[in-house]
């Protein structure tokens, strides 16, 4: 018996890249593959990373999770900010794995292909160097992809810097118009440590033999044409791009229900206000007290999952509440501060009728996928990208009106943003189209659906890719 087709899938540091990494694995062992995953040294890794391996690692048991060795010489990033910044130490550690990565895909378990995350650019080089069709899993949207593959050379045609435009529109092929403050930030002043790098990762992105993004082709119609007629990229071709999302958690696969599910089942069908702002978003002491301020005067059914600044423990983020909160809101709402909380279960629970999120790609797809409308108060990193494309493209949430980064949201708006989003007619209009996108995601897995198609045209690469390295290393031998 032949063995199976070995793909080995490299992830970056953080937990909401590894999740759809997994997702990837899960996918690909449905298919028939087998799958090793390398993953960097765990001194690199917060203690999240290894209980996401531990759990996806006990629902698949086919999977091969390969810890690479610690690099031979710390990884050291160079500049003057690069020891602050944490996606240049990122960067490096990941570049530092390079030689580890290598021996494994040489190793006596022969690779057929090798997945890299969005980051993991470098390691395009060792899957080159060693006849190994290389890609990458762009882990957030199409219409990301769309911004970040032109954005080299778009900050290389302009004099200033993305900073000074301000909230003046930028505008990439296949993606509406966006204030350029919306930008990540890393990207926004020109010249710096951490500019260049995510600049030049942006540009290595198109080196890939092809890239699947973690989302599907109904949902951003406008980028993934941009991105298959090759409007991206004016200098060089763009890489085939496979459309395989949702890549998103199941929300019943959880081994203990989390009390605040219960809760929710004693709730009327869509009147609760989810407020969840990703596993690392923790809002300031000011916005949290305006927030629960708002709270309270919407007269909203709400579940708050509320974190505590970073630094401090969970049970601190209680006392940022304003006196007596939570006794006056504790017949219509409930606040955890654990340090999870199963988004994919309450978003999919049918007391859930809205969302307030930070716009993290895995949140708003798995908002989608559970059909509930979106209030987007995005924080940092694309998220400020995300929310255009949520209001204004796919028109399945709303913004909170006036805010920009790093404002106090005060708590009048709160209340009336609530409002807007669980009674008004707005409210009819995004929930319709939510629900329609929810339909979408579901077909796109199935028999015949986009992602599935798309999936297959990836393996049916991968083979060609194979055939076509085995060829050139015969000539050149």
């Amino acid at each position: 018996m032949a063995a199976a087709r070995r793909v080995v899938l490299f992830p970056s540091l953080g937990v909401g890249h590894l999740a759809p990494m997994l997702e990837l694995a899960a996918v690909c062992i449905r298919h028939g593959l087998a799958v090793t995953v390398a993953v960097p040294d765990p001194a690199t890794t917060a203690p999240a990373f290894s209980a996401a391996l531990r759990k996806y690692a006990s629902r698949l048991p086919s999977l091969s999770v390969h810890p690479l060795p610690p690099p031979p010489h710390p990884p050291a990033s160079s500049g003057a900010d690069a020891a602050g910044h944490p996606l240049l130490r990122m960067l490096a550690v990941l570049r530092a794995h390079a030689p580890a990565l290598g021996d494994l895909l040489r190793g006596p378990h022969a690779a057929r292909a090798l997945v890299a995350d969005m980051f993991s650019v470098y390691a395009l080089d060792v899957a080159a160097e060693l006849g190994v069709p290389g890609y990458l899993l762009f882990c957030t949207g199409a219409t990301n992809l769309a911004v970040f593959l032109r954005l080299p050379r778009f900050c290389a045609g302009s004099s200033g810097s993305l900073r000074e435009l301000g909230d003046a529109p930028v505008s990439f092929p296949g993606v509406r118009p966006l204030p350029a403050s919306h930008l990540p930030e890393e990207v926004l002043d020109r010249g710096t440590d951490i500019s260049a790098a995510m600049l030049d990762a942006f540009d290595r992105m198109a080196d890939a033999r092809g890239i699947l993004v973690n989302t599907f082709d109904a949902l951003e119609g406008p980028g993934v044409a941009a991105l298959r007629d090759g409007r991206c990229l004016s200098n060089r071709a763009t890489p085939p791009v496979y459309c395989v999302g949702p890549l998103i958690t199941d929300g019943g696969a959880e081994e203990e229900r989390h009390p605040c599910l219960a809760w929710l089942d004693a709730q009327p069908e869509r009147s609760v206000v989810f407020l969840c702002f990703g596993s690392r978003g923790a809002l300031s002491p000011e916005q949290v007290s305006e927030m629960a301020t708002g709270l309270e005067r919407s007269e909203q059914r709400f579940l708050w999952a509320l974190r505590a600044p970073a630094g401090t423990k969970p049970d601190a983020a209680m006392s940022l509440l304003p006196d007596g909160f939570l006794a006056r809101t504790a017949d219509r709402g409930v606040v955890v501060t654990a340090s999870w909380v199963p988004q994919v279960a309450v978003l999919q629970h049918a007391s859930t009728g809205a969302f307030v999120t930070h716009c993290g790609w895995n949140s708003t797809l798995e908002a989608v996928a559970a059909g509930v409308p979106m209030v987007c108060w995005p924080l940092d990193a694309e998220q400020w990208m995300n929310k255009v494309f949520i209001v204004e493209e796919m028109k399945i949430g709303i913004e909170v009106r006036g805010y920009k980064p790093g404002a106090l949201v005060q708590a009048d708006i709160v209340d009336a943003i609530l409002r807007r989003i669980m009674e008004s007619d707005a409210q009819q209009g995004v929930l319709e189209r939510v629900m329609a996108m929810k339909e979408s995601a579901a077909a796109a897995w199935k028999e015949g659906g986009s992602s599935c198609t798309a999936f297959a045209e990836f393996l049916k690469d991968m083979e060609e890719g194979n055939v076509a390295m085995a060829h050139s290393n015969q000539v050149e031998t």
